[in-house]
This record gives structure tokens, sequence and C-alpha cells, in this order.
């Protein structure tokens, strides 16, 4: 046993005690291999349960404990090779294969989500003795490949706090482990795995909404860290959600096992409550993911789409300043053109005759001047008018863009709006609106007689497709490109329906 360099960790007990935690190393293998766990104490005391525990694979260990133990080639060798989450009966004893994922982050949300891979394989003998459990735990062969982004190989054993866990459950006192059998410790071993489950998409869950609140753009345009973290957090839960499938496979095997679901089927139920909401958990988190990166492109396009306006906009004011300060120095060069030339007559005088004023030159100055205050003066009050109507504009249109934040839109659907019709007792309504005004009565044709009938309803509005607004105020939806609009009911409005639906349609092109 000098070259094996594993060591291996043995717990007896039973109801009445749990002895010392063994050990056993290289100087002990001879006496553990071929020695015997010790008897009861007194009659009718409870036979002693050994849980081995195997922290790293080393393959003389496992060879020595397959002899020693009776284990399946089928067990051992889906150990070797690591074997997805499974559950399988061979013989008299049972063996489960388990990849679990343990949190290796703050679960503040401050930064992204860590997780380790841990594959732990079981070995637990089968009824009715249910006397001996083997565990074997080690780091996860197939993480670096299987999970996105790459991972950390956890070497450190960080991800075998369930082992401490469990010895601190069966030193207790009073501890409900020590009363049951090997049965029941490969549940704990299961629900201490399905804790760690929830506690990372809990993790995910703050982590997303965390990103959720950051801004997604940036003076210099989209942050592509944001966008990164949430596709990777996408593509990681789906690998969580495998896990998780795993894990209720192996619940509903345990479940069709008659030895198994005897002793544990309260336990085992609620251990698939917990599988099932952190499934459940996972669904939504990657809906969520899906979602943000949606809203984070529309964003993107929104902002890109502000941009270019806001480029246009810059192009346009120039091309708008250079086209007036054309317009303005045109009439300009004409004079100066004109009053440059030198035509000049036979005697030399010039055919010009403001040329030959006294004082043109001071004259032609005065006019130039004149026509710069003049046309300059235009073009700023056109300028200003121009800027206070597209100032306008912009105040009156829904916001596209809010700042450099999440850039979250609530837009009303284009295919519908709603309109408000003018208070009841103005002038300046339509034959609809007047015909809704009137007081709620119908009058019916049976005999001459009148009858009144009461206010409509929330119901009886509903079927109009109304909302009552107060204050005298109807609120009709219109369909936008509908030729009419045909509002009426039959217990409030009685004979004028078609009255109403009528006005209606005169009235839809108006609006």
């Amino acid at each position: 046993w000098g070259h094996v360099v594993g060591n291996l960790m043995a717990v007896d007990y039973n109801s009445q005690s749990a002895l010392p935690v063994k050990n056993v190393n290289a100087s002990k293998f001879r006496e553990f291999f071929f020695g015997h766990r010790k008897p009861a104490k007194t009659f009718g005391e409870p036979p002693m349960v050994r849980w081995v525990h195997m922290a790293g694979l080393d393959l003389t260990l496992l060879l020595a404990l397959t002899v020693k133990y009776s284990l399946h080639p089928l067990g051992v060798e889906d150990v070797i090779e690591q074997c997805p989450t499974k559950i399988d009966r061979y013989g008299n004893h049972y063996f489960a294969g388990i990849e679990q994922l343990c949190l290796a982050s703050q679960t503040d949300g401050s930064q992204p989500v860590g997780v380790h891979g841990r594959h732990v394989a079981i070995f637990c003998s089968g009824p009715p003795l249910f006397d001996t459990i083997l565990t074997i735990s080690e780091p996860d062969h197939d993480e670096k490949e299987d999970w996105p982004g790459g991972a950390t190989r956890d070497a450190t054993g960080f991800g075998d706090a369930w082992v401490d866990r469990l010895r601190e459950r069966l030193e207790a006192s009073h501890s409900r482990l020590r009363e049951r059998r090997a049965d029941f410790l490969m549940y704990q071993i299961l629900d201490l795995t399905t804790d760690e489950i929830v506690r990372v998409t809990r993790a995910y869950t703050t982590r997303l909404n965390f990103l959720d609140s950051q801004p997604q753009l940036s003076a210099a345009g989209s942050s592509p860290d944001w966008v990164a973290e949430v596709q990777l957090a996408q593509m990681q839960l789906a690998v969580v959600g495998r896990r998780v499938r795993g894990l209720q496979r192996l619940i509903r095997r345990v479940i069709e096992d008659s030895d198994l679901n005897a002793s544990l089927s309260g336990y085992v139920g609620d251990v698939r409550d917990h599988i099932d909401e952190a499934y459940e958990d996972v669904v939504y988190l990657s809906e969520k993911c899906r979602s943000l990166l949606e809203g984070s492109e529309r964003a993107i396009e929104r902002h890109q789409a502000f941009c270019r306006q806001r480029a246009d906009e810059r192009l346009n004011m120039m091309v708008f300043v250079l086209t007036g300060a054309t317009a303005i120095f045109a009439p300009v060069q004409f004079f100066a053109g004109v009053y440059g030339m030198n035509f000049v007559y036979a005697d030399g005088k010039p055919s010009i005759p403001e040329l030959t004023w006294p004082h043109g030159y001071l004259y032609f100055w005065v006019v130039i001047i004149a026509y710069l205050l003049v046309s300059s003066s235009c073009a700023v009050l056109l300028h200003k008018r121009f800027r206070r109507k597209r100032k306008e504009d912009f105040q009156n249109a829904p916001p596209v863009v809010s700042g450099l934040g999440a850039l979250r839109t609530s837009q009303q659907p284009q295919f519908q709006r709603e309109t408000s019709l003018p208070p009841i007792g103005s002038d300046s309504r339509s034959p609809m609106c007047r015909e809704l005004a009137q007081p709620w009565t119908a009058t019916g044709s049976q005999g001459g007689a009148s009858a009144s009938t009461a206010p409509p309803t929330g119901a009886s509005l509903a079927s109009i497709g109304g909302t009552p607004a107060g204050n005298g105020f109807l609120r009709v939806p219109l369909l936008s490109g509908a030729s009419s609009t045909a509002v009426g009911t039959s217990s409030a409005l009685g004979s004028s329906a078609s009255a109403t639906a009528s006005a209606s349609s005169r009235d839809g092109g108006r609006r």
C-alpha cells in the first residue's frame, strides 16, 4: 500500500451512538480492508451502519473497495467514466451517480455567478439491511468543456461541503439521521444536492435582477460586457436545466422502486418539490435572459435611430445655414457683378450712370449693409421659428430615448387608440356624441308607453367597447384604419342604435 496516495473516511453509527470518524490512510489500509466493523454492544441494539467516503478517485482504492463490498462492475465503470445523473439497482445494492453544481461566488449579485461541478457516486446496500453506503466525490472532468465560458476546476474540494454537513448531523446528540439506515443517508445526499442547485438558481436570479437595473447603453454606445454576460448566463442556465432534469429522472426512479419508496416516500416527495421549483426557476430565468437581450437590441436600435436623427438634424442645420448664407449673399454678388463691369462709351465715359455719382460708392455700401441687416434678421427669426416648432414636436411625441439607462418605452398598440368625447352639455358635439349624451332611456313601441332603463353598467359599457372616465366623459376605443365605428347597445340605446351607427360613420372621416 505504499504507493497509494488516497485516503478514506469511515464512520460507524446507529441510533444509539456514532463512533469517532476514522481517517484511513496507507498505514491502516490492511486493518480496514481485512477487518470488520464492531458489533452492537448490547442485545437488541440496532446493527452499525458504515459510511465510507473517498475524496478524489484513486483506482487502487476503488478496486479494493470493489473486492471488499462486491461492487458491480457496471457501477465501477460508471464511477471511472463519470456517468450522467442516474440510479440503478444491481442485485442487492444500489448505484447512483449525481452531477452536482456548487455555488462558488457571492449571493448578493455584485459579481457574476461562479459554479463548480462535482461528480458524486453512491453505492448503497439494499434491503433488508441497508447497512453500508460508499460515496466517491471528485471534480467533474467535463466541466471545462460542458460549462459555457470555461470554468476553473475545483481541485481543492470546495464542493464537498456536504460531507462536513453530514458529519455534523451524525455527531449531533439527538440525530434523526442516526435513527435511519443507509438509504436515509443517500436521501440526505440527494437533499443537499438539491439545496445547492436551488442556491445556484437563486444566485442567478439575484444577478439578473442586478443586471436588469444596470444601464445597457453608455455615452460611447452599447455595453458589450453587459450583453456578453447576459448571453453567457443564458447558456449556463441551459446547462443547469440539463442537470436539474437529470435529478428529476433520478427521483422518478426512486419513487418507482418499492423498497426505497416504502421508507422514503414523504422525504422523496419533498426533494421532488424542490427539484421542480429549481427547474421552474431555470425556465423563468432563461426567458428573462431572452427578454433582456431582446430589450437590449431594441434599446440599441432606438439609440442608433436617435443618433442618426441627431446627425440628420445637424446635417440639415448645416445645409440650412449654407443655404441661408447663399441666399443672403446672392443679391450682393449680383450687385457687385453688375457694377463691376467696365463697359464705357467711345469717349471713355462709363456706361453705368451710378458709377459717375459723386457718392456712388458710399450709396452702394449703405444699400448693401441695410440689405444684409434686414435679410439676416429675417433668417434669424425664421431659424428660431423652426427650432420652436421642432421642440414642440419633440415634446408632444412619445419618448423614444429616455437617457442612457434601460431605455424602456411603453408604447400603445398601433391598431387601437382611445379618444375622449366632449363633456355632456357642450355645443361642439357630433351627432353621435349628442345621441350618447341623452338621458339613458329607451322608448318602446308597446302601446305607446315609454320604458325607462337604468344607466349602463360596466358590463354594458364593455359590450360596446367603452369605459367610464368620470365627469361626463365616455372613452370609446377606435380602431385605426377603420372607415367607421359602430357604437351601440341594445339594453341602453334601444332603437337609437342604428342612428348612432350612421352618425358614427359620418363622423369617422372627420376624426
